[in-house]
């Protein structure tokens, strides 16, 4: 067996297992950053023990017009520097968090920024989760740079009809009594 047919072969076993395991969903958006747009994608996970974790990925980051490099790792901005803001027919309701980064694994061109529930149990993205659940929801989230005059990243999904019931699945083990 050549070590590119096993290395393909653990990728899918690893991919099966990610995904039958997970309690998650993708949402496609589109970002901007000062003048330029790029597609990005927000992960949303669920783990019933510490709760809704969000992922944000912006592909092909060197570059751009925002301090990625000072919100990496544990010396990161511990600033809240995100706002999210999820728009409903029946409102608007925001949450300020802080986010980490990383430069990503695959493909190391991405960086993703990840709003996490706390140690203290805090849980900004309960209700954010909730209001999401409801085809036609858009979220906005405003990454603020650390650094002044920076652009901030504005990234925008829409959850779409078919994405409401999966969406609910996927985090209703997080959102058990609300």
């Amino acid at each position: 067996m050549t070590a590119r047919l096993w290395l393909g072969m653990a990728a899918a076993l690893l991919a099966g297992a990610t995904q039958a395991g997970a309690a998650g969903l993708d949402l496609p958006g589109t970002a901007a950053i000062g003048p330029e747009t790029r597609s990005v994608t927000l992960r949303l996970d669920c783990e019933p023990k510490t709760g809704i974790a969000a992922t944000l990925t912006v592909p092909r980051f060197e570059g751009l017009p925002f301090d990625f490099d000072a919100l990496e790792g544990p010396s990161g901005s511990a600033a809240p520097l995100t706002d999210l803001r999820i728009v409903t027919a029946s409102g608007v309701r925001s949450t300020r968090a802080r986010a980490s980064g990383a430069v990503a694994a695959d493909p190391a061109t991405s960086f993703t920024l990840t709003v996490a529930p706390s140690r203290r149990g805090e849980a900004p993205l309960r209700e954010a989760a909730l209001a999401l659940a409801k085809p036609g929801a858009k979220l906005v989230w405003t990454q603020t740079s650390p650094r002044k005059g920076d652009a901030p990243v504005v990234a925008t999904f829409v959850v779409a009809e078919e994405q409401g019931a999966p969406l609910r699945a996927a985090m209703g083990p997080c959102l058990q009594g609300f």
